[in-house]
């Protein structure tokens, strides 16, 4: 038998396997993963979860480091505007 031979003969058999046990195949296949398909899903709520609590927490870290840099930005203007009123000379006065 030549190569091209066994390739539509293996093909018309896979063909036939297919149609008439195809759905008990899948039946099977589907039954057997149950248990696999139930763990991954419980993984997928609990990483669910976990990145819920986790996006949480970082919300209010960056509220507080918000107030934080405003509270910083106020005390650096407030330092520089009196570093400039520190170093500014005082007004000439005009000679006559």
């Amino acid at each position: 038998m030549r190569t091209s031979e066994a390739f539509v003969l293996g093909t018309m058999a896979g063909a036939a396997v297919a149609w008439f046990w195809g759905r008990g195949i899948a039946d099977y296949l589907g039954e057997q993963t149950r248990g696999v398909r139930v763990g991954a899903a419980d993984g997928l709520r609990a990483a669910d979860e976990k990145a819920g609590q986790v996006l949480d927490r970082s919300g209010h870290t960056l509220r507080r480091a918000e107030e934080f840099l405003q509270d910083t930005k106020e005390h650096v203007s407030e330092a520089l505007r009196a570093g400039q009123e520190a170093i500014r000379p005082a007004p000439r006065t005009r000679e006559a």
